[in-house]
């Protein structure tokens, strides 16, 4: 109930911004639509269509048949979560929530299956991280490698520790029979089309909200460069890149950003899983966790190794 009334409280203060100041939340929210558009729908509503097909039609079998020797000497998930696995990590946030919800919908794989793989494996997409953070916003596409093992090793170690000690076995419909018609492929590009205007949505709203904390504090903009990574990643990684802050700093913040994925992705991934009766409490939590982590360890490691590593 209270977390109803702060959602509540916080609408209202959008509204209100909203209201008293037309055109900085018109600004925010073009630039929210314009990230969305431009970056986002062509990266993701393919792959959030083609992942809803291969699902629903069982055809993923196909690809679980061959991955799942391979994966389950590292992560002993059952042989479909071996497919919400490699996707969220090949297709990034927020598809591998997606696609942990719709497996755990359709009964594919159990809720507490499901709720661990979409904690663990819905970092940013590695095009993203590796492209756009990296190289175009930090210049430092020498430190990929390294970036990529500090920012999944909390979760992939997370991830071991629980289904070594807990795995989980296949599910009595694992085995059911592939199947496609054109009904499949239609609800699988509706469904796409439906997940990823939502995402539209909650990206615009974030972004007044971010907008509203730089209108409100102009005195303390490395504050305002902490909520805005907190609030929506996107805009917060793009902040980075005017900043005065030497990389020692923005490089372990850009991890921290990355790895949590801000409250707007928190919002994303409990709008993927609504129906799934994951614990969201637990998921911003380990998250935050998560973050927390990457950060040090990326402290840490470009204190002491930054100038081999950037040489």
């Amino acid at each position: 109930m209270k977390k109803n009334h702060l959602l509540i409280l916080l609408f209202i203060v959008i509204l209100l911004f909203i209201i008293t100041h037309p055109g900085i939340s018109t600004k925010a929210a073009f630039d929210g639509l314009l990230l969305w558009y431009q970056k986002l729908l062509p990266a993701l509503l393919p792959l959030a269509i083609l992942s809803n097909i291969l699902v629903y039609s069982n055809y993923m079998q196909l690809i679980t048949k061959y991955l799942y020797p391979l994966t389950r000497h590292l992560f002993k998930t059952s042989r479909n979560g071996c497919f919400a696995l490699l996707g969220g990590i090949l297709f990034g946030f927020p598809m591998g929530s997606k696609i942990s919800g719709d497996l755990t919908v359709k009964h594919s794989i159990t809720r507490e299956e499901g709720e661990l793989l979409a904690i663990c494996f819905n970092q940013l997409s590695p095009v993203f991280f590796s492209g756009y953070l990296l190289t175009s916003i930090l210049n430092l596409p020498e430190l990929i490698p390294v970036s990529f093992l500090l920012l999944y090793l909390p979760p992939c170690i997370y991830a071991r520790s629980k289904l070594r000690k807990r795995p989980f076995s296949n599910t009595k419909n694992a085995a059911s029979i592939p199947h496609l018609d054109f009904g499949m492929i239609d609800a699988g590009i509706m469904n796409g089309f439906e997940a990823l205007t939502k995402l539209g949505g909650y990206i615009i709203l974030f972004s007044i909200f971010a907008s509203m904390l730089h209108t409100y504090n102009r005195h303390y903009p490395l504050v305002n460069l902490l909520l805005t990574g907190c609030v929506e990643v996107t805009t917060g990684i793009s902040y980075l890149k005017d900043t005065h802050l030497p990389l020692g700093f923005t490089y372990p913040l850009a991890l921290f950003f990355a790895s949590f994925g801000g409250l707007c992705g928190f919002a994303q991934t409990c709008s993927m899983t609504k129906e799934c009766g994951f614990s969201h409490r637990r998921y911003l939590i380990l998250r935050l966790i998560f973050a927390i982590i990457s950060g040090l360890l990326g402290f840490i490691c470009y204190r002491l190794f930054g100038s081999i590593l950037c040489a």
